[in-house]
């Protein structure tokens, strides 16, 4: 009778460890990467955004697709680009990128996941062409 318990538990695990197990975190998958992949944003031309501490301010919503969780997130500069957080988990798994100061040219923050696949976003802050703000008036 003990035989029987432990086969029919064994088969109960079996099927949910095949189907995930019905959890609420995001699932495993082949694909992964995030939305967006990369992030431009742009200062005034002229002025002194690019300057170090000018043209902060500027975020985004970056959410993780496939993958498996819990993902690491790296900062590769931690003076120019803030992260709320660095690792992320559950069924939406979505961090935020935030401009400190100053200009920067396809910076590129890591996101890890359990095994170690990677994906990157690119964040770059330019200051705008002169004639780009001229059209504008």
């Amino acid at each position: 009778m003990n035989w029987l318990k432990v086969s029919g538990s064994l088969l109960v695990a079996g099927a949910l460890a095949s189907c995930g197990g019905g959890g609420d975190v995001a699932g495993d998958t082949d694909e992964f990467f995030t939305n967006p992949s990369e992030i431009k944003w742009s200062t005034p031309a002229g002025s002194s955004s690019c300057k170090a501490g000018g043209g902060a301010g500027g975020e985004t919503l970056v959410t993780i697709v496939g993958g498996t969780p819990p993902f690491r997130i790296h900062n590769p500069s931690p003076d120019s680009i803030g992260l709320d957080r660095t690792e992320v988990t559950g069924k939406d798994p979505v961090f935020k990128i935030t401009t400190l100061g100053g200009c920067m040219e396809g910076v590129g923050v890591l996101v890890l996941d359990y095994h170690s696949r990677s994906a990157v976003v690119e964040v770059t802050v330019e200051e705008a062409a002169a004639e780009e703000d001229a059209a504008a008036e």
